[in-house]
């Protein structure tokens, strides 16, 4: 990991920790950097404004969400699907203090927005049929899978969670 990585990071995890006790935009740059221990230049030598931290740290989990767990070539089977939902229900608990952040802020619809894309190749394959509805409809029941699971303090299991998704696909 390079300075700059661990600088951005240092304020990505700042600007989270701030935003567990305040509101998104009464967030200052001056208490990101503080919190953070960088200087405003190493700011903004790195990012233009706080909304860009969070994008690219959500892009960041988005594509370390698409990395957990395998793919199977094939999502015929409830095998198929459980071998694709358990291990992103695993990594959704994992992180669930920005899962957290991202509910509390009303910003988790944004992130599975900007995967439901690729949340359909996975679940659907190659299928350029899947209309623009069905995309929003898997994505928004993600988010609100999630968002669920959250308000009951991650109470089930992984397996659960898989186990309560699985029959609705």
């Amino acid at each position: 990991m390079t300075y700059n990585d661990t600088v951005c990071e240092a304020l990505a995890l700042a600007l989270l920790r701030l935003m567990q006790n305040k509101n998104f935009e009464q967030i200052t740059i001056s208490e990101i950097v503080k919190l953070a221990g960088v200087s405003r230049s190493s700011f903004y030598r790195n990012f233009e404004s706080k909304e860009q931290i969070l994008f690219e740290y959500i892009r960041g989990l988005y594509q370390d969400f698409f990395r957990a767990g395998d793919v199977p070539e094939r999502q015929n089977s409830a095998d198929d699907f459980r071998t694709f939902l358990l291990p992103r229900f695993r990594f959704i608990k994992e992180h669930s203090l920005i899962f957290s952040v991202l509910v509390e802020h009303n910003m988790l619809y944004e992130f599975f927005r900007q995967t439901e894309q690729d949340l359909i190749l996975l679940l659907c394959g190659q299928n350029e049929s899947v209309s623009p509805y069905h995309r929003a409809m898997y994505s928004g029941a993600c988010a609100g899978v999630i968002r669920l699971w959250y308000e009951n303090d991650f109470l089930e299991t992984e397996e659960e969670m898989v186990s309560l998704f699985l029959p609705r696909i």
